[in-house]
């Protein structure tokens, strides 16, 4: 009888040992990425990450993607938090489809503050009239850039370590999370955010992909003016605005400090300059943040999943 409950010990035990866990990085603070896995994922099909707040409002989901890390293969996703998020106490979900049915994940979490800068940006005639009207092309314009940075492709894994600057000489002239004012020639204004970091640079100045990845768009847009998108992971993009020339095309494969194009002053400008963007899950993050870490930290995985084996 002593075996028999000895043996159920063990196979209880061992089952726990092997049960999946929702892990996710201690502290995340607003217009940073936050990562979220589980492990093991043998046995996962389909999955779904979602950030709530404390009355359910759904404030960024993804879905998750197959990562091999070393020896383990974890189900991961990236999830942008917003820049004018309020800190604070949110709720991580996650649903997973299985060979056996569903699991879900249930994790409370929570985003700390962060400091932006205001400032305010006047407008000619000429800027005022092209950032106000209501031309159509910009509303299509604007629905094809979604369309792509919505996309989300499980195979779409090109690069997970730390960007390099897009551009080699430059001064930072405006910063990502800026809260701007617009103000127009006829006396009114506008408020909106800045989603990403503006590099000052000569107009020629050569400008490079930041990592690996696929071109997903090549486009002369009104407001963006010469614009590239570059994929590295699903649904992780980096967008580069206002270049004077572009040098690459849509579908190709580009790697780490690539040349893709001049630093110029198309679209809606005030000065040559390249803006960077990066978009995780459609929302606007702070790139120069991944410049000095890795966008997933491999290492700091597997040295978790070692220490719950």
């Amino acid at each position: 009888m002593k075996k028999i409950i000895i043996l159920l010990l063990l196979v209880l035990l061992s089952a726990n040992l092997f049960s999946q866990h929702l892990f996710t990085e201690r502290s995340v603070r607003r217009g940073e990425i936050l990562n979220a896995y589980v492990y093991p994922s043998d046995n996962i099909r389909e999955s779904r990450f979602t950030l709530l707040n404390n009355k359910g409002r759904i404030i960024a989901d993804s879905n998750g993607f197959t990562l091999d890390v070393g020896d383990a293969v974890i189900e991961i996703s990236l999830l942008g938090i917003p820049s004018d998020l309020a800190p604070g106490k949110y709720t991580l979900k996650v649903f997973c489809e299985t060979e056996e049915g569903s699991d879900q994940f249930i994790k409370p979490f929570f985003i700390s503050d962060r400091g932006y800068l205001s400032e305010e940006i006047t407008l000619n005639s000429s800027m005022s009239d092209l950032r106000s009207n209501d031309d159509p092309r910009k509303a299509e314009q604007s629905r094809q850039l979604w369309s792509v940075i919505s996309t989300f492709d499980e195979d779409s894994q090109y690069y997970r370590d730390e960007f390099d600057d897009p551009v080699k000489t430059y001064i930072e002239s405006a910063f990502f999370g800026d809260r701007r004012s617009f103000l127009y020639s006829d006396g009114s204004s506008n408020l909106s955010l800045h989603n990403g970091a503006d590099f000052a640079a000569p107009t020629g100045e050569p400008v490079y992909s930041a990592g690996d990845g696929k071109v997903v768009m090549v486009e002369d847009r009104i407001i963006t003016g010469n614009t590239v998108i570059i994929e590295h992971l699903p649904g992780v993009f980096t967008l580069y605005y206002h270049m004077d020339s572009i040098s690459i095309e849509q579908g190709m494969i580009v790697s780490k400090g690539m040349e893709i194009g001049k630093v110029g002053a198309t679209g809606l400008v005030t000065g040559a300059h390249l803006h960077w963007e990066l978009r995780v899950s459609t929302v606007a993050v702070d790139p120069l943040l991944y410049v000095q870490k890795p966008l997933i930290n491999k290492t700091e995985i597997i040295n978790i999943i070692n220490s719950i084996e």
